[in-house]
């Protein structure tokens, strides 16, 4: 029983970093940037209907990146948005 106790323990304290990690808020200029990506995405990149290619299918991982940057998961976002951006022959805007 004290061995399970331990390892319990010991499961617990090293999985606190990963927890505050998650837990960070996002900095004011990985805001923006952000914003500014998923404006990008959204005006030129991830509306099909828009830009003449009907009958595509919308880009889901693109989608979920703008939601999760309004949500203010930048780390997550940001990267996904920065691809779809590049991918498409953008220019990324300067970061911050």
């Amino acid at each position: 029983m004290q061995r399970v106790m331990t390892l319990l323990v010991a499961a617990v304290l090293l999985g606190l970093p990963l927890v505050a990690e998650a837990q960070t808020p996002s900095r004011p200029d990985d805001l923006r940037y952000c914003a500014m990506l998923s404006d990008l995405y959204l005006r030129y990149v991830g509306r099909p209907e828009w830009s003449g290619r009907t009958g595509v299918a919308p880009d889901v991982d693109g989608g979920v990146a703008v939601a999760k940057c309004r949500e203010g998961d930048t780390s997550a976002a940001i990267p996904i948005l920065e691809r779809k951006l590049t991918d498409a022959g953008f220019t990324l805007p300067p970061r911050g």
